[in-house]
């Protein structure tokens, strides 16, 4: 694979991206203000002076923030491969598609890297609209943004993971959405998104740490390399888990030839 054709790849999902966007226009907007609902939602219920007093600062609802738009990119992540498959098992198109030059797997988080730069644009705007209601310099989100937007790239490929998982079992089911819908909304509320790290299974998830990382550079603290070590290792452990499973599932269904149903 060269870079050229990493590059036009990558512009052909841009492409599609914004022409899917366009022609299901109502659809993106009321994403857009399920996630905003789900936002203040988090913000409201979250626990921001147990965030003022463990991280010590003043800053909780920018914590709780940070830790939404992790929440965020790391479901656009899981969704895209997640209903990528689905969509190509319950079609039967999955067969055709696996015959691309490209993994599959490759495509989709691809496809996720794509769709978080639209979602970037959102959360720069939800944060401008949360640094005038706060009292906080606009520059300050803004740069809450930038670190979001690059740290998540490691989380997105965990969750990219855990979307393989689902999307193995809908190769099984052919429909799982509701179960990764319910998952996602649960890690929500019980993950470090709207609360501290105050547990350390809450950096079993792919982005746990991530958000750690991101909240203590935003505030000038120091970020300990067993934490930068755990991000690294539990994405990696996620998309290897995943993948390994998904590659399992296709060769079983390709032995009992569920494909030829379609």
């Amino acid at each position: 694979m060269s870079v050229r054709e990493l590059g036009t790849m990558i512009w052909v999902e841009v492409t599609m991206q914004m022409k899917t966007d366009i022609k299901y226009l109502s659809s993106t907007v009321s994403e857009f203000i399920l996630y905003t609902f789900a936002y203040l939602a988090v913000v409201i219920f979250g626990a921001v002076k147990g965030m003022n007093a463990f991280y010590h600062t003043n800053l909780g609802v920018v914590m709780i923030l940070i830790g939404f738009m992790f929440w965020n990119m790391g479901v656009v992540a899981m969704d895209e491969s997640t209903l990528f498959i689905e969509t190509g098992a319950r079609t039967g198109i999955l067969e055709t598609e696996i015959q691309s030059r490209f993994s599959l797997w490759f495509i989709a988080l691809v496809r996720s890297w794509v769709t978080d730069i639209y979602y970037f644009v959102y959360l720069l705007i939800l944060s401008v609209i949360t640094a005038f209601v706060i009292s906080v310099p606009v520059l300050q989100l803004v740069k809450a943004d930038v670190l979001v937007f690059v740290i998540a790239i490691i989380s997105n490929v965990g969750m990219l993971g855990i979307g393989l998982l689902f999307g193995a079992g809908s190769l099984r089911f052919k429909r799982v959405g509701n179960w990764s819908s319910i998952l996602q909304s649960a890690i929500l509320f019980v993950a470090n998104v709207a609360m501290p790290n105050y547990f350390g299974a809450q950096l079993l998830l792919p982005f746990g740490a991530g958000i750690e990382i991101t909240r203590h550079l935003f505030l000038g603290q120091s970020v300990s390399l067993n934490l930068i070590g755990t991000y690294f290792g539990v994405n990696v452990i996620w998309f290897a888990l995943g993948l390994v499973i998904f590659r399992h599932a296709m060769q079983k269904e390709r032995r009992i030839g569920s494909f030829d149903r379609f």
